[in-house]
């Protein structure tokens, strides 16, 4: 451990001054003159560091400034919700592999034999909840994006994917074929690919002298952080409300299927509070079988689809009691606070269903294909889109 970072004799008093001092200079970042892109990368240094020093000082588990809380607090609810309600959890989890996985979800339920009186009705809600919702991403990607500072540009990314594959006169029906074999995961990775290529067809246009086109092609993702391009307050709540209820459905699944889970808690960035986690032992769930696997994997998503829309619903009642553009100062935050919750849950729900590394997508698509060789070549293919989709943030 390198000597300053050292413990102290008195860490908690002297992290807590650490604390406010970190958010004294976040504050004077968020004021400066600088530009959106130069807040974001001196303000995400100093949450780092900030974390690091807590952390270190502590003897938190973390890393890269993040660092967790541990407790078993809120365990013992999360054991009596799975036992009250096994079933109906199942079946929750099962509807999400089929909006996740459309007729992938077939071979994630794993059903030996499927009494079709009974699942029809399953699988019936599935569909018509993965067209849904197919519907409301895009939504929740302009409410995102009209809600973050210089999220203008980025929805142009939208439109340019639109414009590009409009050309392409079967892609509306690749795109239905999309869903349908492999539902709401299926199509963000071909998204993610469809991008890629644009990308890729700019670089090659600069290689080859015409570096307009790569300059005027807008990255396929952008950093977010509470406080810089996002409202303090209204993002982190945002955040950890999507935190929450992803990691206590993968804790009440778990459960469910007599699977321990270590821990609970509360994770932190630097000074900010960015979410809970609940800690599945992941040894023994990889060991279980398939079936339970994709259980406890599928719960996380399916909790943010159910709380986007929970929270769309809300939000559409609220603008009935609210109508027109005089809202009170109170109901403009609360709104806006709504579209914003509603936004974070389909963007991370569809966004962790791609099978990239520390995303629930990867091992679910593992347990689908059924070989490591073939789920590894997916994953670095879908990898290397992925990052491609972000070279252009080398020209900013």
């Amino acid at each position: 451990m390198p000597r300053h970072l050292s413990a102290p004799k008195n860490p908690v008093a002297l992290s807590i001054g650490v604390l406010l001092l970190s958010a004294v200079l976040f504050i004077m970042i968020l004021d400066s003159v600088l530009s959106a892109m130069g807040k974001f990368l001196l303000s995400a240094g100093l949450l780092v560091g900030c974390g690091l020093i807590v952390s270190k000082w502590n003897k938190f588990e973390g890393g890269l400034g993040l660092y967790l809380l541990r407790s078993k607090w809120g365990l013992d609810y999360i054991d009596s919700l799975a036992r009250k309600y096994p079933r109906l959890w199942q079946l929750f989890a099962e509807l999400g592999m089929i909006i996740g996985y459309g007729s992938l979800a077939y071979f994630l339920i794993g059903r030996k034999k499927i009494n079709w009186r009974q699942e029809l009705p399953l699988y019936a809600a599935g569909v018509f909840m993965l067209v849904l919702f197919s519907g409301l991403i895009p939504v929740g990607m302009s409410f995102l994006l009209s809600m973050v500072s210089g999220g203008a540009e980025f929805s142009t990314a939208s439109a340019k994917l639109s414009a590009q594959v409009s050309k392409i006169g079967v892609f509306q029906y690749i795109s239905l074929a999309a869903m349908a074999i492999g539902g709401i995961a299926l199509m963000a990775t071909i998204s993610v690919i469809t991008y890629s290529f644009i990308v890729a067809s700019a670089v090659l246009s600069a290689l080859l002298g015409n570096g307009a086109h790569l300059a005027a092609t807008t990255p396929g993702g952008m950093p977010i952080l509470p406080g810089i391009n996002l409202d303090l307050v209204q993002g982190v709540l945002g955040l950890a409300i999507v935190l929450v209820v992803h990691e206590c459905m993968h804790g009440v699944l778990a459960r469910k299927h007599k699977l321990p889970l270590t821990s609970a808690g509360l994770v932190f960035f630097g000074f900010l509070p960015f979410g809970a986690f609940v800690d599945v032992d992941d040894k023994k769930l990889f060991k279980s079988d398939k079936v339970k696997q994709n259980s406890v994997l599928i719960a996380g998503v399916t909790a943010n689809f159910a709380t986007a829309l929970a929270v769309f619903l809300l939000l559409l009642l609220f603008v009935f009691f609210f109508p027109g553009p005089e809202f009170p100062a109170w109901a403009k935050w609360t709104a806006r606070f709504l579209a914003l919750t509603f936004a974070l849950n389909m963007a991370v729900a569809s966004v962790n269903l791609i099978p990239l590394p520390f995303f629930d997508g990867y091992h679910l698509m593992n347990n689908i294909v059924g070989n490591k060789k073939i789920a590894a070549a997916v994953m670095y293919i879908v990898g290397a889109a992925f990052l491609l989709t972000l070279f252009p943030w080398v020209l900013r």
